[in-house]
């Protein structure tokens, strides 16, 4: 009855989420660095809402990935 995650989403989504993984790390980084050296609260925040944007726009592909593969 019920299909395995693992073959619906398989390579495009571990791919997917590598590279927001990737990105994120990156960000957090920046992020701490303006906290921490430039104390520039506009950067922190507006990483802080990159970090958010780019995480939903992960939830998405992953959304469509599996939708685009269940209809399948």
């Amino acid at each position: 009855m019920g299909r395995d995650t693992e073959k619906v989403l398989g390579g495009p989504a571990i791919a997917l989420v590598g590279i927001g993984a990737i990105i994120d790390i990156i960000l957090f980084y920046f992020m701490f660095k303006f906290a921490d050296e430039e104390e520039n609260l506009l950067m922190v925040i507006s990483t802080a809402v990159l970090i958010g944007i780019i995480g939903l726009g992960v939830a998405k592909g992953l959304v469509s990935l599996s939708r685009r593969n269940y209809e399948k």
